[in-house]
């Protein structure tokens, strides 16, 4: 009878989740993604360079192959006004010739059928990453807690528009959290090769990689293992790269360029400052995160310092990196789940991180609301007359990264207390 409230509390909050999750894929379903074309995601790019480039030893960065998935996503080849896109190649395949390895699997199936294999191998990784990231915080769930963080973290919208535009960015994530899980667990040479696995995103791991060079240098002997298993591996990629595309990384970076053009790939601090004030205030955040975390090189992999200071430089990430498109913040679920596990601890160590987590919470809560208002509007109203509203539960999205980083860094860094007055006996 003890525990029936906390069982009813428990039931209430699963139903939440479910309630939550359903809301969301109805606005991305029937909303976020109304007027897409019905071939419009981001597989059928890196797929396709993919097939061209393996199967048929053609250069994926070509503006021909460019041209070609441009005609099967738009029904004819873009044309982009962009200097940066002279040739018209945005919307190509933008990854690096390694990336194409991870798709061989799927190239003799048909593109329906690797679309579907795609979606059940990200299902299982992105479900897997969850259960990695509850292991490494040691948090004690029961089962019904368990399902309802999974259906939390599955039910957001970053998680839910990955899916929708069958991104890469889940296999990324996944790889990020099987890294840091082989780091905990001390399988360092395994996390190595995962780590040089995951730069197939490169973005993803511009500051993880620094991080852990730090760490591994704050005790060489013991954690050299993991620089043996990703230098080894990194330098295999960058051979098999050049072997498929002899002198890749041009073409790369130029597609890339272009790229920043055709899906506004800007970050947040360039919304604020100016992409030219926005690059240096992207620098100045990396080195101070990197330069304040060095602090930390010593802890041990399994302490829960070490995974609220590699949530923190993967919540920088998304922060600094060159888009606002929410799948980035897969990398924050690791975040949330610190500051989820350590709210207490915040909420009494005064009223400026309690305000900073409360934020964080409304952050996070409003586009589920916002969904769930337009569920409920749907039974009244026409799906197309809501459309005008499509923007309302992704109002906060920009401002959820640096509020999970402003909250870490409460954990992490707390101000110094003052001095207490030395009062001497007489």
């Amino acid at each position: 009878m003890r525990n029936s409230p906390r069982i009813r509390n428990a039931v209430w909050w699963l139903l939440l989740s479910v309630v939550s999750a359903g809301s969301m894929g109805y606005y991305v379903g029937e909303i976020w993604s109304a007027n897409q074309s019905p071939h419009f995601n981001d597989l059928y790019a890196p797929w396709w360079g993919a097939h061209e480039l393996l199967l048929r030893r053609r250069n994926p960065y070509s503006p021909e192959v460019a041209h070609e998935i441009q005609t099967v996503i738009y029904g004819a080849p873009a044309v982009s006004t962009s200097p940066d896109d002279p040739l018209n190649i945005a919307g190509g395949f933008a990854y690096p010739p390694y990336a194409a390895l991870l798709l061989w699997p799927t190239l003799q199936l048909s593109f329906s059928a690797a679309q579907k294999v795609f979606l059940s191998v990200a299902g299982v990784l992105t479900l897997f990453s969850v259960a990695l990231w509850l292991r490494e915080l040691r948090m004690s769930l029961t089962p019904l807690k368990w399902i309802t963080i999974a259906l939390f973290a599955l039910g957001s919208f970053p998680t839910w528009q990955a899916f929708q535009l069958q991104n890469l960015s889940l296999i990324a994530s996944a790889f990020i959290a099987i890294t840091l899980f082989l780091v905990i667990e001390d399988h360092l040479v395994l996390a190595g090769i995962f780590l040089a696995a995951s730069t197939f995103k490169p973005q993803f791991t511009i500051a993880l990689i620094p991080w852990l060079a730090l760490w591994t240098l704050g005790d060489w002997r013991r954690r050299r293992s993991l620089a043996w298993g990703f230098v080894p591996a990194m330098l295999l990629l960058t051979v098999v790269s050049e072997w498929l595309v002899p002198g890749w990384t041009g073409s790369f970076l130029r597609i890339v360029r272009a790229y920043r053009h055709y899906t506004y790939g800007h970050s947040l601090l360039d919304v604020w400052f100016s992409p030219t004030g926005g690059a240096a205030a992207a620098v100045c955040v990396l080195l101070t995160v990197l330069v304040a975390c060095g602090r930390y090189r010593s802890q041990v992999a399994d302490s829960p310092r070490f995974l609220q200071v590699t949530s923190l430089v993967l919540a920088a990430t998304v922060v600094i990196i060159p888009t606002l498109a929410p799948h980035a913040q897969l990398l924050l679920l690791p975040g949330v789940l610190c500051l989820f596990r350590d709210r207490t601890s915040l909420r009494s160590s005064g009223s400026l991180k309690q305000l900073v987590l409360a934020a964080i919470w409304c952050l996070l809560a409003w586009p589920w609301i916002a969904a769930f208002g337009l569920l409920l509007a749907a039974m009244r109203y026409p799906a197309h007359e809501l459309l005008r509203y499509w923007e309302v539960p992704v109002y906060t999205s920009p401002l959820l990264p640096l509020a999970v980083l402003m909250g870490l860094g409460c954990l992490l860094f707390p101000p110094p207390q003052p001095l207490k007055p030395h009062l001497e006996l007489p």
